[in-house]
């Protein structure tokens, strides 16, 4: 009873909803599939991991991973979803919510894209436990007897047993930019949202709003201040500002092209830009933050050997003889190394310079090859910082701010904006309405 009227408590209390739709593929018990029809797809058998505290010996090893397969729709598959496209709870007027753009479903797929003869699938196990292979890119509203059409006309799958048949759903979600940066709605104080509830689709979105959220919702009971991050330090940074400032009008996905400084929100750096925040909300104790310390400090004394160690064609490894041509005299370790074809472990470590981590050595070289590009992003950064600066007051009125454009000034209203930076990246605020902005509050505030 209670989930039944969630979404008209929200509604009573002010919060604006709007519907979307999702949907996820069927499930295929494992040893009723041909997998000689499909193309093998290894994983990687290079040592990546989330947290730099696993270990190689952690991780399964690579030869006794699972690895996905790859088919292709066929003819007769395409047959049978044009045949029964009026069955599709998505295409008869059943489920009127807006669908996800960049995981649509394959009816989604076969009518936007009538042009393309096949479209790829993969068939991915959902675990080492379970028997079960997740037919990714197959999702479907389909009625269930069609389904068993659409999957026996499968390569390898003619004969496979469907142990859980796709669905679709449709949910309610609230218009996020009612959410503070902080994720506490601004309507209901205290209340906190995270999720598809914020208009967002998959896993990971989730995750990083649950986490941002359950810290805030922490710190706001000790009464400290609320954890932001911003969008030239995470892309969960980039994610919450998206919906809080833009909004979304169909399930967001996070994708690497929203965010403008993505060659320093690297999967390398995410310890050097984010466990500081994580030791000072107490998710990490000193020991783990300390190591931290101790790599950054590492980093720091390489690249400045690698300033002051100067090599000459005599000095030269064996397997970089062919550069002797090319060396000026008095040539760093440094300047070496902006050479791409020139890697740190495999020509300079324990010959030239001492021996470090192997992620020590990592990033020095990624800071040292491209280091006019990133440095072009610190820059573009700083300027984004300074406007974060300038805060704007949660009671400002923007009636009484003359020469704002009449959209700016509905935009502001709607969204208020904690920050000029975060005015800067509302749809329908122009370089000009900030400038007004900022000169109101420089004589009114004295920001």
């Amino acid at each position: 009873r209670t989930v039944n009227t969630l979404s008209k408590s929200l509604r009573d209390a002010g919060i604006r909803t709007f519907r979307l739709k999702t949907g996820t593929p069927a499930r295929v018990k494992m040893d009723t599939i041909d997998f000689s029809k499909g193309e093998p797809q290894p994983g990687t058998n290079q040592f990546l991991r989330f947290r730099e505290t696993t270990n190689p010996e952690d991780v399964l090893p690579f030869e006794k991973q699972e690895i996905c397969h790859l088919i292709y729709t066929q003819p007769k598959t395409h047959e049978i979803i044009h045949t029964h496209l009026h069955d599709s709870a998505m295409y008869s007027g059943l489920v009127k919510g807006v669908g996800p753009r960049y995981c649509p479903s394959i009816e989604d797929k076969l009518v936007r894209f009538a042009d393309k003869e096949r479209h790829q699938l993969f068939l991915e196990p959902e675990s080492k436990e379970l028997d079960t292979i997740y037919i990714q890119g197959f999702s479907t509203s389909m009625p269930i007897d069609v389904q068993e059409e659409m999957v026996h006309s499968l390569p390898g799958l003619e004969k496979a047993k469907i142990l859980r048949y796709a669905y679709a759903i449709e949910y309610d979600a609230i218009y996020p930019t009612q959410v503070k940066p902080n994720l506490e709605t601004k309507v209901l104080n205290n209340l906190f949202t995270a999720g598809q509830i914020n208009g967002t689709s998959g896993y990971e979105e989730a995750a990083g709003q649950g986490i941002i959220a359950g810290i805030n919702a922490g710190l706001m009971l000790k009464g400290k201040k609320p954890l932001i991050l911003k969008r030239n330090e995470s892309y969960i940074g980039v994610l919450v500002d998206d919906l809080v400032t833009k909004g979304t009008k169909e399930p967001y996905r996070l994708l690497t092209s929203r965010a403008e400084f993505r060659l320093i929100l690297r999967h390398d750096n995410a310890d050097l830009r984010l466990r500081k925040y994580s030791y000072e909300v107490g998710l990490i104790d000193d020991e783990r933050y300390n190591k931290l310390l101790v790599k950054e400090k590492a980093i720091n004394t390489l690249l400045d050997e690698l300033k002051n160690v100067r090599i000459s064609k005599n000095t030269l490894p064996e397997a970089l003889n062919y550069l002797k041509d090319s060396l000026s005299a008095g040539y760093s370790l440094y300047d070496l190394l902006k050479r791409p074809e020139v890697k740190i472990i495999d020509y300079l470590r324990g010959n030239l310079i001492k021996d470090y981590d192997k992620d020590v050595l990592e990033q020095a070289e990624f800071f040292v090859k491209y280091e006019g590009y990133i440095n072009k992003e610190y820059q573009e950064a700083n300027k984004l910082l300074k406007l974060e600066e300038k805060e704007i007051p949660a009671d400002i009125d923007y009636d009484k701010i003359k020469n704002l454009a009449s959209e700016a000034r509905q935009k502001l209203k709607l969204v208020r904006p904690l920050t000029l930076a975060q005015a800067s990246r509302i749809s329908g605020v122009n370089p000009v309405d900030i400038s007004v902005l900022a000169v109101y509050l420089k004589k009114e505030y004295n920001k």
